[in-house]
């Protein structure tokens, strides 16, 4: 990772990334990179034309070329770089409270397991929708998006509450 910059030792109060901070990162992209190698395993079997969307009803209204199947791995990984990227920066983030000397640990701390959790639920909601699309083309839901949204709004809740009690 190289030498930190003032700014990122300022940030991080010199705290080193929790052992959850750093499974988060590894998993994340692994997560992607899985789902991304079960389509390509799966690639010969797969139909030349897949649906690609659904009405709120969950019925096809949409057909598209098995290739889209790889959108949503690359999206998820190409999100996750910029999410990790962003990571390095706290220079750049917005808290959300007026960060202090006596809340920056607290605070500093929270944004990174934000980051970790974000990446790592974004990863999941990515990588599930390709391997649940691939797998089972015709019979997906709207609820599986639904839930996976929720998934990914999960830590963002849970930040702004424990952000709220670290003012």
């Amino acid at each position: 990772m190289g030498i930190p910059t003032r700014a990122q030792v300022d940030a991080f109060c010199g705290a080193p990334a929790t052992r959850w901070q750093r499974v988060a990162g590894v998993l994340a992209p692994v997560i992607l990179l899985g789902s991304l190698a079960y389509i390509l395993i799966l690639w010969h079997t797969l139909p030349e034309q897949i649906p690609t969307h659904y009405n709120a009803a969950g019925q096809i209204d949409g057909y598209g070329g098995r290739g889209t199947l790889l959108l949503m791995p690359i999206i998820g990984l190409i999100t996750d770089l910029v999410t990790a990227l962003t990571a390095r920066f706290p220079q750049s983030w917005n808290t959300g409270v007026r960060v202090t000397v006596l809340n920056r640990v607290r605070v500093y701390r929270l944004l990174r397991d934000l980051i970790a959790e974000l990446r790592l639920t974004m990863a999941l909601f990515f990588g599930a929708y390709a391997i649940y699309h691939a797998s089972l083309p015709e019979h997906f839901s709207s609820l599986v998006v639904i839930g996976a949204m929720l998934l990914i709004l999960a830590p963002l809740l849970r930040y702004f509450i424990r952000l709220s009690r670290a003012k």
